[in-house]
């Protein structure tokens, strides 16, 4: 029985989400992202809202960038990879306060957004595919803007996305390549306002207005093992701590 505990222990792999309130300076940010020419990049979000920038990444205030958004709660997709701007649309009715999955998958001109399965392509013109130069691109930001770009502007490829509103909403399975050996893995936070929260996921969790997360809160998690005719489930109860 003791090796079967272990084994539990092994496999059990929080889920880490964190908790953007939508104020005038809430953000999290995030370590490079290099998009090559064939990278990955996908995370999820919940919110009740319908509006407000996801995520942005550009080549340091060049050419290029990507921005994704929630438009009327619709996904929106707008990047340049240096042959001018591209919009891709996906998905309807996303703030409605469940979870959402989206992927953006690269190959050479081609970029596809995935949200929930369903997928569109965009086509980008020109012969040169690369994201900038993956040293000085910008790191990765989510939910909004740090403040300090509003007065340098000229530092962003897309100066437009520090009108964009800010999301409100949580945020889990951040994964893509930060280096240069293409592996995608899950991401953690670089730095943020510190109104934006970390914590492990409760399948439940309410809207945290103006409350910091200061513990953690453990993710109910079901796991069934299969030994003969018999079965072991074992359950993790949920607890949250706030102030």
């Amino acid at each position: 029985m003791n090796a079967v505990w272990m084994l539990l222990a092994m496999l059990i792999a929080p889920t880490w989400c964190f908790v953007l309130e939508g104020s005038a300076a809430s953000y999290a940010q995030f370590h490079k992202w290099n998009a090559a020419l064939n990278g990955s990049l996908e995370f999820e979000f919940k919110t009740e809202q319908g509006n407000g920038l996801l995520l942005y990444t550009d080549d340091g205030g060049m050419y290029d960038f990507f921005e994704i958004k929630l438009v009327e709660s619709k996904l929106r997709l707008r990047y340049n990879l240096g042959g001018g701007a591209q919009i891709v649309t996906v998905g309807h009715d996303l703030g409605d306060g469940r979870w959402h999955k989206v992927q953006i998958t690269r190959n050479n001109e081609n970029t596809t957004l995935t949200v929930d399965s369903v997928s569109a392509t965009s086509t980008s013109r020109g012969k040169e595919f690369e994201f900038g130069r993956f040293m000085g691109n910008s790191d990765v930001y989510i939910g909004g803007m740090p403040n300090w770009y509003n007065s340098k502007l000229t530092l962003l490829a897309l100066p437009s996305v520090i009108f964009e509103p800010r999301f409100k909403g949580l945020i889990r399975n951040l994964i893509y390549s930060n280096d240069e050996d293409l592996i995608p893995k899950r991401q953690e936070i670089k730095s943020h306002e510190s109104k934006c929260g970390q914590f492990s996921c409760a399948d439940r969790v309410e809207q945290h207005k103006s409350q910091r997360v200061s513990k953690i809160i453990f993710r109910t998690t079901k796991i069934s093992f299969l030994f003969s005719d018999s079965s072991l489930t074992t359950k993790l109860s949920v607890k949250a701590f706030t102030r």
